[in-house]
């Protein structure tokens, strides 16, 4: 009995287990790390004082149900860290799933989420691959691109956007009735 004991411990060593990661000491590390705790342990009372402590918006059923789908996750990575947001990477226990985290937590004991996200991200995508940057010029030149795409395809009635199926212009004069009817409700309008 001795050897078969010994023989589970020695293959249990060997086998290469996760390293656990520092949380940073911040009101958002706290709350991070409860939530890891409760949603790793699989148990719905846990869960449950969890979500009434810390983010009592949040559904207890929707939570064990995605439990269920990914069996937890493993800290892998802290991306981002401040007092009251963290951003972070974990792997879910049933997959090889990778995702992306956020949470934000507003201020006070214990600290509460504000926001909480998490985003499955493409295998084989490293963090260094997700940050995006941008300077002014470009952002500029790509929001006034989009607000000029959505100037040609909206009709603003009312200072409210819409679309509507406008259809193609011909010569045929059985298209007079079907253009004339929205001109006419866009002409009553403004």
């Amino acid at each position: 009995m001795l050897i078969p004991t010994l023989l589970l411990l020695f293959a249990s060593l060997a086998t290469p287990q996760p390293q656990a990661l520092n949380i940073p000491d911040t009101p958002a590390g706290h709350t991070l790390n409860a939530w890891l705790d409760a949603f790793n342990s699989g148990d719905r009372a846990t869960e449950e004082k969890y979500l009434k402590t810390y983010d009592p918006e949040r559904s207890l059923d929707d939570e064990m149900r995605f439990r269920g789908m990914t069996g937890g996750f493993i800290l892998t990575q802290i991306l981002k860290s401040d007092p009251e947001r963290i951003e972070f990477m974990v792997k879910e226990r049933n997959s090889d799933t990778i995702a992306i985290g956020k949470m934000e937590v507003k201020p006070g004991e214990p600290a509460k989420v504000a926001s909480f996200g998490l985003r499955a991200v493409p295998p084989g995508t490293k963090a260094a691959d997700l940050s995006f940057k941008i300077d002014a010029a470009t952002r500029a030149k790509v929001i006034d691109g989009a607000v000029a795409a959505l100037n040609d395809i909206y009709v603003f009635i009312n200072g409210s956007a819409t679309t509507m199926p406008f259809p193609t212009v011909t010569t045929s004069p059985s298209a007079s009735p079907t253009i004339s009817r929205p001109l006419a409700m866009i002409s009553t309008c403004a």
